[in-house]
């Protein structure tokens, strides 16, 4: 993991990166907008909160997550009052809550039971592929759904840190929301992401955790 001084220039060459491959990578096939003189860009910085975990997909409860980060949208299948746009992000800060526990653990070649008490988990996630979709975005206040994936690095192995479990993961989400369009080149964002973190049968040990992050966003639109 990049440590406190480390992380801010890491964060900063990844978030030009997926702008400058997303512009050149969406724009070689994007469809031509009927509404060409909408914003075709936009660059939102989010943060949210997962009061609790659910079990949809992961078994582990009791998890409580915070999330902020960046995310940059380019719309490329556009029709009058519809869209979808491709939007990659990264997560500078996904913060794990773990509770007190016994975990199972290898002590000098045993097996034994260790308590930890509660604590956080910092992980950074990278998720390079991602899709918005717009509806009725011509007017001020528009829904939209949304979808992207990655991987997450954590401090430690997440959701559990026992046995043949790991510190790198994948990660995806998928919810929607509301947009105002502030002003011309300034919007908010309110909505939900069911979030799930797993790292896909790659050990023994995938119990996974789901978390419901209700999440604001700011965004600059050009």
């Amino acid at each position: 993991m990049p440590s406190s001084q480390s992380a801010a220039p890491i964060t900063c060459l990844f978030l030009a990166a997926i702008v400058f491959v997303s512009r050149g990578y969406a724009a070689s096939f994007c469809t031509h907008d009927p509404v060409p003189d909408d914003t075709k860009q936009q660059f939102e910085f989010l943060a949210g909160y997962s009061p609790s975990s659910a079990t949809l997909i992961g078994t582990t409860e009791d998890r409580r997550f915070v999330i902020a980060g960046f995310e940059y949208s380019y719309r490329c299948w556009a029709w009058r009052n519809n869209s979808i746009s491709f939007t990659p992000g990264i997560l500078p800060a996904a913060i794990l809550f773990q509770p007190a526990q016994y975990l199972y653990t290898l002590q000098d070649g045993f097996y034994a039971f260790r308590q930890t008490p509660s604590h956080a988990v910092y992980g950074f996630a990278i998720l390079p592929v991602g899709f918005t979709f717009d509806f009725a975005r011509r007017r001020a206040v528009h829904p939209f759904l949304e979808t992207r994936g990655g991987i997450i690095a954590s401090t430690e192995p997440i959701p559990i840190d026992t046995i043949d479990a790991t510190a790198l993961n994948f990660i995806f989400d998928f919810g929607g929301g509301l947009q105002w369009t502030v002003t011309q080149r300034n919007a908010i964002s309110f909505g939900y992401k069911f979030l799930h973190i797993s790292n896909a049968n790659t050990t023994a040990t995938n119990p996974g955790v789901d978390n419901n992050v209700f999440y604001a966003g700011f965004s600059f639109l050009r």
